[in-house]
């Protein structure tokens, strides 16, 4: 009999992407009355957890890979640079070329668009909008095989906690931005994290989710530290929608709504702003002096945008699968 797949991971990642391009930067595009008070009171702290989540992600699911030689991390550089950097090399350039075009640069300078293509931003302040988030997790694939590498656990501890020392020397000195200091220690979690700590963690769902919501709340209401309520954010957030996506599997239509997003989720985060930047752009013709100034109202976004979005990105991704398969024989 055949074993169904446990698509908890699938559902947190839709959730992560539906907050991401579906509220966090779609208020970017809406008048600041059409956006609700919570949103801007609390959303920079969901978004760093909902980061946090997607991140922890990505190393999770790296485990499979094992490198014991030179021809192990190229092989492995193969793999994923065939799944995200040509789709990445296609947003960044032409979001690079169409901003340009609206009279707004998308990246810094020249050097900051080559620098963030290369997984290098972490070198280059401030960062690009948005496709930080994906050459970051360039930099952390080229050093995954690093971490891979070693037999005995205390060298891959011992590495993975000076790779965190130097994000936080970097940051110090001004030369990078705090989010690798956040960001990579969820990606070390997710490498660190196996399927049975998942079951134990769902198997105690209800009282982690309980006490993760209480320190949530407890974190906004007796505010103490900035540092420590995003470390308390993204920690708490992790385990709670774990526990809430393993619920919402058991939902056919969740379930089926969830993986497709999710198989959607790289591409909706790469081109969302393209398809939300033409539409306010289609939406204002007559009146626009940049396309960064440009608005749509909310129901537009929601209930016209994000599902165009959706649709486009899964296409996308269907088509880069039949390309990888024709070229590569195999999918990304």
């Amino acid at each position: 009999m055949e074993t169904k797949r446990d698509i908890t991971f699938d559902i947190a990642r839709s959730l992560c992407i539906l907050w991401i391009v579906g509220v966090w930067h779609l208020k970017d595009y809406v008048d600041d009355d059409g956006v609700p008070r919570i949103i801007n009171d609390i959303g920079n702290l969901i978004t760093v957890a909902v980061l946090g989540v997607f991140t922890f992600i990505s190393g999770f699911f790296l485990k499979k890979y094992s490198v014991r030689s030179f021809s192990d991390a190229l092989y492995f550089y193969k793999k994923r640079l065939i799944r995200l950097w040509w789709p990445f090399l296609v947003a960044a350039s032409t979001m690079y070329i169409a901003s340009f075009v609206g009279g707004s640069p998308w990246f810094e300078n020249p050097m900051s668009f080559v620098m963030s293509l290369l997984g290098l931003s972490v070198f280059m302040l401030p960062l690009p909008s948005t496709f930080w988030y994906v050459s970051m997790l360039l930099l952390f694939y080229l050093l995954t095989p690093l971490m891979l590498f070693p037999k005995r656990r205390i060298w891959k501890y011992l590495l993975e906690i000076a790779i965190e020392l130097a994000f936080i020397i970097l940051w110090m000195n001004g030369i990078t931005d705090f989010r690798y200091v956040l960001m990579y220690p969820m990606f070390v979690l997710g490498m660190a994290v196996n399927n049975s700590h998942i079951a134990v963690l769902k198997s105690n769902g209800w009282w982690v989710a309980g006490v993760s919501i209480l320190l949530l709340v407890l974190s906004v209401i007796y505010p103490k530290n900035d540092l420590l309520i995003i470390v308390c954010w993204q920690v708490m957030v992790l385990p709670l929608l774990i526990i809430v996506s393993s619920f919402l599997s058991k939902i056919e239509m969740v379930a089926k709504a969830g993986t497709f997003i999710a198989y959607s989720s790289m591409n909706m985060y790469l081109f969302h702003r393209h398809v939300y930047l033409f539409l306010v752009l289609m939406l204002n013709i007559h009146s626009l002096s940049s396309i960064r100034d440009a608005t749509m109202p909310l129901w537009f976004g929601w209930l016209i945008a994000l599902p165009l979005i959706i649709v486009l990105s899964y296409f996308l991704q269907k088509a880069y699968d039949r390309f990888v398969t024709a070229k590569y024989g195999g999918k990304t």
